[in-house]
């Protein structure tokens, strides 16, 4: 590959407008700066949300006790990357979208499972220590990883952005120790931050969907093997994530945990790396992959969610039914109530 240089990355930039009609230049266009801004400002704020609802005592034990850190963590760097790997060669995708979706399966997860995993009744603190684990551990093992796989397709040497891996993990881990701190100093005001760390959180998933629609149109001109594999790849990380947790007996609200870190990657850290990296001449046909995945992945989760939410409420009218067949009539209402909360907390 080219030595990266100055003049390289501004023909990646100056591709990026040629292709999408958006400048990504110093003096950016007015759409493309309002999603920068409003991305990164409900990223802060749904980690301030996140962290409000985080209790210290939960966190340190995943700390001093990093079973479910590691699990997960083999689910992401080892598990992943190999079955993305295998992936595309059953695709047969050709060798520049096998490549840029090789590098998206071995990105650290993104902070948007944090988000899912506190809609999904999942273990947060668990969520928030991997992201932050995966991030830190992005630095060796993620080139380790594309070293070991990238060979049947490229000799080149890609480009690892270690700032903008320091900068996700400024942006994770600063607004979580915030909202911790509030949530031991000030309970109450803690609770109200984490719904508006949810309404942030689902905000960014229309803002993101439609925005990348509208500033990278030409995503949708990918052949039906590419958007075969966008479409895959999340669900196959959700799944594998989920085995890998039962087969090592987690708690079920953990394995859904374990799923939505594992489905769900970094995706702006892989557009910069295929920035640094390419010339404009491959960049516009190795960010295809990429950029469908931030879509599908987003919809994927959606599905996660939603799937999760209908199941348990399908559960709870069983048991409210169960409850009232067993009442004979007395104590109906408050047995209800009792059987609410038990089904508030259902892990499948």
């Amino acid at each position: 590959m080219e030595t990266v240089t100055a003049l390289q990355t501004s023909e990646n930039v100056t591709m990026f407008s040629n292709v999408t009609g958006i400048s990504a230049t110093p003096g950016p266009s007015t759409l493309k700066m309002v999603f920068d801004i409003a991305i990164n400002v409900m990223l802060i704020t749904i980690m301030f949300g996140m962290g409000s609802i985080t209790e210290i005592a939960p966190l340190l034990k995943h700390i001093k006790r990093p079973f479910g850190i590691l699990i997960g963590m083999m689910s992401q760097f080892v598990v992943l990357p190999l079955v993305t790997f295998g992936l595309a060669h059953a695709l047969t995708l050709p060798n520049v979208p096998a490549l840029g979706m090789l590098v998206m399966g071995c990105c650290p997860s993104g902070s948007t499972s944090n988000v899912f995993s506190y809609w999904v009744d999942g273990d947060v603190p668990l969520s928030i220590s991997m992201t932050t684990a995966s991030t830190v551990l992005a630095f060796g093992l993620m080139p380790l990883n594309l070293l070991i796989y990238s060979g049947s397709w490229t000799d080149d040497n890609l480009v690892i952005p270690y700032i903008n891996l320091l900068t996700a993990f400024a942006m994770t881990i600063t607004p979580v120790l915030l909202g911790i701190l509030l949530r031991w100093k000030f309970p109450k005001i803690a609770m109200v931050v984490v719904k508006i760390g949810s309404i942030a959180g689902a905000l960014s998933v229309i803002l993101n969907l439609t925005l990348l629609s509208l500033l990278y149109p030409f995503m949708y001109n990918a052949s039906w093997k590419i958007y075969l594999g966008a479409f895959l790849l999340p669900f196959i990380g959700f799944l594998f994530g989920y085995v890998v947790a039962s087969i090592f007996r987690m708690e079920h609200f953990q394995r859904r945990t374990v799923a939505l870190e594992t489905g769900i990657q970094n995706f702006p850290l892989c557009m910069t790396l295929l920035t640094l990296s390419f010339t404009k001449s491959r960049f516009a046909e190795i960010s295809l992959f990429p950029l469908l995945y931030g879509v599908t992945c987003l919809l994927a989760s959606v599905v996660f969610a939603v799937v999760y939410r209908v199941v348990n409420v399908i559960k709870g009218k069983v048991q409210k039914q169960e409850v009232m067949e067993n009442c004979n009539g007395e104590n109906i209402q408050e047995k209800i109530e009792t059987e609410n909360s038990v089904c508030r907390s259902i892990r499948f």
